[in-house]
């Protein structure tokens, strides 16, 4: 189940939510956020069903997967648990490109060494950063946006267009750099803006929403056998 939570969100917000499912075996969970949220979350766990949650973080090595990072753990856990989703579900080289709040490429090969990564705003905040550095600058809401990056001609229109081009451009010019090291590359997409992201892009992409989710269930499958 996919919600938007509140920025202060509380235990008791999760348990209103929560309230009606089934007592897990088990509860695995990826945070990214404040840790205030994490606090919430184990409370809320506790408090519906007495259970402790199991935060994953990024491994050096792990679940057929090599780390690039010098500092393991300071890779985002839920960059690594979407690695883990597709490289169990491929057999190719692929980048993973997760289109949240943040905007994040990772390239992993075949045989499950990751690459390295990019991180940029995601289009919400790429937007809402002109709109506060920039004082003449209106980022209303996108009004009958066609969702395009052709030349636009009024200041909201501009500034979409430019925002999804560089996004756009940037996920190409990672695919055409990496598809020239590799025999076969896929591109996945995750993240609430990929299925906006995928009809501008030129090359063939696969959208994955729940790619999180079945790393955490991989992880899970590997720590009960």
């Amino acid at each position: 189940m996919s919600l938007p939570y509140p920025e202060n969100m509380t235990a008791d917000f999760i348990i209103e939510q929560w309230k009606h499912i089934e007592k897990p075996i088990n509860v695995i969970a990826s945070c990214v956020a404040a840790d205030a949220i994490w606090q919430a979350l184990v409370k809320a766990c506790n408090e519906l069903w007495g259970k402790e949650v199991q935060r994953v973080t990024s491994l050096k090595e792990g679940y057929g997967l090599t780390n690039a990072y010098d500092k393991p753990s300071d890779l985002g856990s839920d960059r690594w648990c979407a690695m883990i989703g597709v490289f169990h579900s491929t057999d190719s080289a692929f980048i993973i490109v997760d289109a949240g709040s943040a905007l994040t490429i990772d390239m992993v090969n075949e045989s499950g060494q990751h690459i390295g990564g990019y991180i940029t705003p995601g289009l919400k905040m790429m937007k809402q950063s002109l709109g506060l550095q920039t004082a003449q600058i209106n980022v209303g809401a996108e009004q009958n946006s066609t969702h395009s990056f052709s030349p636009a001609n009024s200041t909201v229109e501009c500034i979409t267009a430019g925002i999804y081009l560089s996004v756009v451009k940037l996920i190409e010019a990672v695919y055409e750099k990496e598809s020239k090291q590799v025999k076969k590359l896929e591109c996945y997409l995750t993240g609430g803006d990929a299925n906006l992201i995928a009809k501008l892009l030129s090359c063939k992409c696969i959208i994955k929403p729940d790619i999180v989710l079945r790393g955490l269930a991989e992880i899970q499958k590997h720590n009960q056998e």
